[in-house]
């Protein structure tokens, strides 16, 4: 993988939403809910997304990206700067 860009965790639900209606992510169940970790008792905001048609994309002229991260079984979306 290449990485002459900076990866930037999508958090932001309008945009996910607004990615998924345009058919490029499908997003997890989850998503958008808090849930506890596995290894600790704080909550955080799922960002999970289920699937994605590509894995680097453009919409509305920013540049997206979806990543898998070690320790999760869903991929995120990036923007790519």
């Amino acid at each position: 993988m290449n990485k002459d860009y900076e990866l930037i965790p999508v958090r932001n639900m309008n945009t996910l939403k607004m990615l998924e209606r345009a058919g490029h992510i499908t997003l997890h169940e989850q998503t958008g809910t808090k849930i506890t970790g596995l290894y600790s008792s704080e909550k955080f905001t799922c960002y999970y997304i289920d699937d994605f048609v590509t894995s680097r994309f453009q919409h509305k002229g920013k540049y997206y990206g979806c990543e898998y991260v070690s320790g999760c079984f869903c991929p995120y979306v990036f923007e790519l700067k």
